[in-house]
C-alpha cells in the first residue's frame, strides 16, 4: 500500500500547527537565591544566635549561596519573628530562625505578638535541642527536688526563684513545679540569664532554671549545684544529674531552635533548605560544634515542626494561663 502523499497546502497546515504542540513553555524550579538571610529574633549571644551562626557558616557550601545572620530583637522576640511574618520576602531570600519559647509560649504571654504561629510560617526544619537545669548556691542545703518542695511547704514565700524575664522558659518551668507540688515561691525576674545567675551564685536567690551551657561553668567550678535537668533525657554534659520529672511527673521543657519561612514561599525552596539543614546536621563538625554548647541535634521536617509548633502552644498556654501571666 502506497503511502498518502501530502499536497503543498496539507504540508504548510502541518508547518503550522507544529510549533501549537511544544509552544508550552516547561516550568523551571524556583531554586535557592544567591543571597540569603537568616533571621534571629533574638539578641546576639544567645543560644539561638549560636546555632543561626553555625548554620549560616555551613550552608554557603551546600547551597551556594551567600548567607549572613540579622538580628531584629524586641519584646520577647516578636518583633523580628513579625518583621519575618509580615515583610519577609517569598522568594527563599529571608529564612526565620527562632525558638519555641517566642513561637509557642508569646501568644498566649502577649495581647498582641503582631504574629500567628501557625498561619503566617511554613515550618521547615528543626536544628538543635538545648537542655536546661535547675541549680541552687551550695549554701542552701538541698540536693534534689524533693528538698525544695519541702522547704518551700515549710516556709511558704521564703525561697526566691530567678529567671531570665517574665514569660520566659526559666520562669515557666518553676511555676510548673509550684502549680504541680501545691508550693509558694517568690519569682525574681531579671533582663537577662546572667545578672539572674550572678545572684543564685552569691545566694541573694535560692534557685534558677537555665540553659546547661549558661550554667554548666558555675557548675563545673562548684559555685551552683545542679540538681535536675528538666529533659526528657539526661544531659550528655550532667550524666549523673537526674531528670526532673523522675520526682515531679510532667516537669518538662526542652528549648528548640528551627527554621521557618514566611507563609506563601515555594514548597521546592523550603525542601531545598530543609535538605541543606539535614546535611549540616549530619556533619561531624557540627554534632561536635553542638555538643560543645550543650546541645544536640534535633532531626524534624516540615510536618513534624509543625505537630511540635502545636504541642508547644497547647502545653504552655495553659501554664501561662495558670499563672496569670501577662505582657503588655
Amino acid at each position: 500500500m502506497k503511502s498518502p502523499v501530502l499536497n503543498r497546502r496539507q504540508v504548510a497546515a502541518a508547518i503550522a500547527l507544529a510549533p501549537v504542540a511544544t509552544s508550552f513553555p516547561i516550568r523551571a524550579q524556583p531554586v535557592l537565591p544567591k543571597n540569603i538571610t537568616l533571621l534571629v529574633p533574638q539578641n546576639a549571644g544567645g543560644s539561638n544566635d549560636v546555632m543561626a551562626r553555625a548554620v549560616a557558616a555551613r550552608l554557603p557550601a551546600l547551597i551556594g549561596a551567600s548567607v549572613v545572620v540579622e538580628n531584629r530583637t524586641g519584646a520577647g522576640g516578636n518583633v523580628g519573628s513579625a518583621h519575618v511574618a509580615k515583610s519577609g520576602p517569598k522568594d527563599g531570600s529571608m529564612w526565620l530562625v527562632t525558638i519555641n519559647s517566642t513561637q509557642a509560649i508569646n501568644p498566649a504571654l502577649y495581647k498582641n505578638t503582631g504574629f500567628d504561629p501557625i498561619n503566617d510560617f511554613e515550618p521547615v526544619a528543626a536544628i538543635a535541642l538545648v537542655q536546661h537545669v535547675i541549680v541552687v548556691s551550695p549554701k542552701l542545703s538541698v540536693n534534689n527536688l524533693s528538698d525544695v518542695v519541702a522547704l518551700a511547704r515549710r516556709d511558704p514565700g521564703k525561697y526566691s526563684y530567678g529567671s531570665a524575664g517574665n514569660g520566659t522558659f526559666s520562669h515557666l518551668l518553676m511555676e510548673m513545679l509550684k502549680k504541680s507540688q501545691g508550693v509558694n515561691l517568690t519569682h525574681i525576674p531579671y533582663k537577662g540569664v546572667a545578672p539572674a545567675l550572678t545572684d543564685v551564685i552569691s545566694g541573694n536567690v535560692n534557685y534558677l532554671v537555665s540553659t546547661v551551657p549558661a550554667c554548666l561553668p558555675f557548675i563545673k567550678s562548684g559555685q551552683l549545684k545542679a540538681l535536675a535537668v528538666t529533659s526528657l533525657q539526661r544531659a550528655p554534659a550532667l550524666p549523673e544529674v537526674p531528670l526532673a520529672h523522675d520526682s515531679v511527673p510532667g516537669l518538662v521543657g526542652e528549648l528548640w531552635v528551627a527554621v521557618y519561612a514566611p507563609k506563601g514561599v515555594a514548597k521546592e525552596l523550603i525542601e531545598q533548605m530543609r535538605k541543606a539543614v539535614t546535611t549540616l546536621q549530619a556533619q561531624p563538625d557540627m554534632e561536635s560544634f553542638l555538643a560543645a554548647q550543650g546541645a544536640s541535634v534535633l532531626r524534624a521536617g516540615p510536618a513534624e515542626l509543625m505537630a511540635m509548633t502545636r504541642d508547644e502552644i497547647s502545653k504552655w498556654g495553659v501554664v501561662v494561663r495558670d499563672a496569670g501571666m501577662t505582657v503588655d
